[in-house]
């Protein structure tokens, strides 16, 4: 299918570390009352791709990485593979040189590259510092990275499952992890002390940076999925718990002030399609829930109660380009969950970030438009990676917005309208061929985005024709 909306954009060589965008026009041309945002995500930074580097990136200070990494010889990563260090900063440079001006960047998780306690042990070398120090250090690089590239704008990230010195789905409240990110994430977002909460539990509360009314609230919420396991917790407790009652004294402690929030989390709400569809037993056996119960109904009767103080929540963690629709009581459209795609092409899709258009009065999203590269296969071999625009959303789905009743319009629209449908479906791997999404089980993902509670969902999915 051709592109409506493809603009490729010439890529010039940046020594070794990436690459710069250039294009003729940028994709948005903001009013004085609109502002831009960046979303780029789930890179899960993999510093071992040059196995040399690794005792003296072990062994140096973070401010002495870039200038370590010149010198290695890892290059681009293909499908299959986490993101190394030329990908990441060829990511962050197409996004830098659009010709745009960001308010802020949201990193909504996963610094780090799967696997990453199991490659620190084989390539530490003769006198490892240790993996937790290590992880703290790579986790700071791509921080430090995001803040150098776009002139210190404010930056707020969140902690992916992977974001861990103990191990996948592991993180330990009140750890060293959580403490060595604190003053530097605190420094990036501009408000160093909304950041007291952040050692305990790894999140945090701060004002929005440019919508005067509005908090942002980024929560740890590793804690509500099936897999996480607290056996490098130090003080024992119930985590998950904790960070849901945490929330929900933010949400009201904002209503109570008159204020809106938008919320930033790793791991979306709702159903996990892909899971799903590759369940075992009856069609209910297959449902897969992205958190653990009870936190899924918790979470929507918390944002039903609060209705109309959270209006978009933003994640990752499945590295594809979707969305859902969390609806009040009453069925309406309540907030709309938006999921960015991952630089990291492990999963088969290609490495893309996103750049949102919004009003800087009402908070409202108007539009978006993602980036991606293009020739992942060719970059890995040695070609100059080409970035360009995969689509913008309001032309793509003939949309008024991005608000929560144009999203549900759009699910509405892929359960009936087979165009539409294979349109989205190929936008979900970024382009990407052998994408999961198939004629035959399409409906799993298209029920995900219209129905965020299980039993909700088995009726999508499960009892209806």
């Amino acid at each position: 299918m051709v592109r409506r909306s493809a603009l490729a954009i010439p890529i010039l060589a940046l020594l070794q570390t990436g690459a710069l965008a250039q294009q003729a026009s940028p994709p948005f041309q903001p009013s004085t009352d609109q502002g831009l945002f960046l979303i780029v995500t789930d890179i899960h930074f993999d510093p071992f791709t040059d196995a040399s580097l690794v005792p003296q990136l072990d062994q140096s200070p973070v401010s002495d990485w870039s200038s370590i990494f010149t010198r290695g010889t890892g290059g681009i990563q293909g499908y299959g593979k986490d993101a190394g260090h030329d990908l990441m900063v060829s990511a962050f440079n197409a996004a830098a040189a659009l010709g745009l001006t960001y308010d802020y960047v949201l990193y909504t998780g996963d610094y780090l590259s799967h696997g990453f306690n199991e490659k620190y042990q084989a390539t530490a070398g003769p006198s490892p510092q240790g993996v937790e120090p290590f992880a703290v250090k790579t986790a700071q690089y791509v921080s430090r990275l995001i803040g150098e590239t776009f002139d210190d704008i404010p930056v707020f990230g969140v902690l992916g499952n992977t974001d861990s010195a103990c191990g996948d789905y592991e993180i330990a409240p009140g750890g060293a992890f959580l403490a060595g990110l604190q003053e530097q994430w605190a420094a990036l977002s501009h408000q160093p002390t909304r950041f007291h909460d952040f050692p305990q539990g790894g999140a945090y509360k701060t004002a929005h940076p440019t919508l005067a009314d509005t908090d942002l609230i980024a929560l740890n919420n590793i804690f509500w999925t099936p897999r996480y396991s607290d056996r490098c917790n130090p003080d024992g407790g119930d985590p998950g718990a904790q960070m849901m009652s945490w929330l929900e004294q933010q949400i009201a402690d904002t209503h109570k002030a008159g204020r809106k929030a938008q919320l930033l989390l790793h791991v979306p709400p709702g159903i996990n399609a892909y899971s799903t569809t590759h369940g075992k037993g009856t069609c209910d056996a297959t449902i897969s829930p992205f958190w653990r119960a009870p936190f899924p109904s918790d979470f929507q009767q918390l944002m039903q109660r609060y209705a109309g103080v959270v209006t978009y929540s933003f994640s990752g963690h499945t590295h594809m380009d979707s969305f859902a629709v969390i609806a009040d009581g009453d069925g309406a459209p309540l907030i709309a969950s938006q999921i960015t795609p991952a630089v990291s092409p492990i999963f088969g899709n290609n490495p893309a970030f996103a750049v949102f258009l919004y009003d800087r009065t009402s908070g409202d999203i108007d539009d978006s438009a993602t980036y991606y590269l293009s020739n992942l296969a060719g970059a890995a071999t040695g070609e100059d990676p080409i970035w360009q625009l995969e689509y913008r959303y309001r032309d793509t789905f003939s949309l008024a917005d991005l608000s929560p009743a144009s999203r549900a319009s759009l699910a509405a629209r892929i359960k009936t309208d087979e165009a539409v449908r294979t349109r989205f479906s190929t936008l979900y791997t970024v382009s990407a061929t052998d994408g999961p999404v198939t004629a035959s089980n399409w409906k799993a993902y298209a029920c995900a985005q219209s129905a965020i509670g299980r039993d909700a969902y088995k009726t999508c999915y499960c009892d209806s024709d």
